[in-house]
């Protein structure tokens, strides 16, 4: 009998669960354009609206500018620009802000609108198709399929990289 209550907690034991909280990541979707786009929740440190976006002279197109975030100043960039998707003026009115932690240190991004989180087994990530929405692969972790939409995850660290040449 002591060796059936054995392996009984095995099965019900710890590192089952523990195989199954690691089996999963969570997500933060948002919307650029009508794309569907999430991010790793891991690499997120905040979500914020109506900022005050200050722009900065001399920059690169899709750096709008810099915002005050509890007393430090942020670099905003914007997603649509740095991959060369249609935007429009209204799109940074009132612009969602997702903060995220890159190895350059924390930076704004600015999204259409937040959609939620999602839980996914990294089972269900597939490689990113060529040109998905016109965002470079490069950049693509890969591409969920949801029951009612294809999910685009976006590997912030690739992004928002230190350049070692070509400055």
């Amino acid at each position: 009998m002591a060796e059936n209550e054995n392996k009984d907690m095995q099965v019900l034991g710890i590192k089952t669960v523990e195989e199954e909280i690691v089996n999963e990541e969570r997500v933060i979707t948002f919307r650029l354009n009508n794309e569907l786009v999430g991010i790793d929740i891991n690499d997120i440190t905040k979500i914020t609206k109506d900022v005050e976006i200050t722009p900065v002279p001399k920059t690169k197109e899709y750096i709008l500018g810099v915002m005050n975030l509890r007393g430090n100043i942020l670099p905003v960039v914007s997603l649509k620009k740095m991959f060369h998707l249609e935007d429009k003026e209204e799109d940074y009115e009132s612009p969602v802000v997702i903060v995220v932690e890159t190895d350059l240190g924390q930076i704004g991004t600015t999204v259409d609108k937040i959609e939620g989180a999602v839980k996914i087994s990294p089972d269900d990530i597939q490689p990113p198709p060529m040109n998905a929405i016109g965002i470079d692969p490069e950049y693509i972790k890969g591409v969920v399929m949801l029951p009612d939409d294809l999910l685009i995850l976006l590997d912030i660290k690739k992004i928002f990289k230190k350049e070692d040449k070509n400055g």
